[in-house]
């Protein structure tokens, strides 16, 4: 039977909408077979209703001006420049890879001896399933495009690719505020971020294909592969940085050296994140 805390955790995170636990299950799901599933439902067109209902909600908020407030308060980002806004974006994750490596020697050493545990496959997952340096920098690049403001109106990929990443940011955001959704419909946020990434990604291929941008296309398509490797590695993730935020209690003395470990990695990365930006 699995320890309360992992249930709890994986339920909260993905909202799967249900009060069961996952009690009776051999393990609990890996970030990746969450992904793959809803992956699955994306391409069924299980959710089209769902992005349907947001890009009309879109299209509402933008015609009465409740966009506006988004736009000024990024105005300020926007005055620097899109290679002075990678730059940043590209630094924050080199530094930051440099601290998980430590980390994931120090994880790896502090679960060798207990291969048996729960805890054991989420150290795995988050050490193992990390996305490449090449996979970070193309969704770098991708996430730096919202707050580029092109020079011209002229109909160019990059224009068309970076109006694409700012509609589809502040849909995020629209769905984080949530006053258009049920409160069923609420309990599972976490989904329908992983499918409107999905989406967002398949508007820009098609963008790219309509085009002719063969080096777009090729690029989105990596896009993809980085995306879905990146929400999976995310979910595991969250369950040893809830560990370390006190949010349940370890069980274990395993669990007790992860949470120390995760304690140590997350101080330093908010001091070197921090370091950054006043840099």
């Amino acid at each position: 039977m699995l320890k309360n805390w992992i249930a709890e955790v994986i339920a909260l995170a993905l909202s799967f909408g249900t009060q069961a636990t996952l009690e009776g299950a051999q393990t609990p799901p890996t970030g990746n077979q969450i992904v793959q599933q809803m992956d699955e439902a994306y391409q069924k067109g299980e959710y089209n209703a769902f992005l349907t209902a947001l890009h009309a909600h879109y299209e509402t908020a933008g015609k009465a001006g409740a966009l506006r407030g988004i736009f000024e308060s990024a105005k300020k980002a926007m005055q620097k420049t899109h290679h002075e806004i990678l730059t940043s974006l590209k630094l924050k994750r080199h530094e930051v890879a440099k601290l998980s490596k430590e980390r994931n020697q120090r994880l790896l050493h502090a679960v060798s001896e207990n291969p048996d545990l729960d805890i054991v496959q989420k150290v795995d997952s988050v050490v193992f399933s990390s996305i490449t340096d090449e996979q970070n920098d193309i969704l770098t690049e991708l996430e730096a495009l919202k707050f580029e403001i092109p020079e011209t109106a002229q109909a160019t990929i990059e224009n068309k690719i970076s109006a694409i990443e700012t509609e589809y940011y502040i849909k995020s955001l629209l769905l984080d505020i949530g006053d258009h959704m049920t409160k069923e419909e609420m309990q599972d946020l976490e989904k329908k971020k992983i499918i409107l990434g999905l989406a967002k990604l398949d508007k820009m291929f098609e963008a790219a294909n309509e085009y002719g941008e063969k080096k777009w296309a090729e690029k989105i398509e990596k896009a993809k592969g980085a995306y879905r490797a990146q929400k999976a590695f995310t979910i595991d993730y969250e369950v040893l940085q809830n560990l370390a935020r006190g949010k349940f209690d370890p069980q274990n003395s395993v669990e007790e050296k992860v949470k120390e470990i995760m304690m140590d990695y997350l101080n330093q990365r908010e001091q070197t994140l921090s370091e950054i930006a006043i840099n």
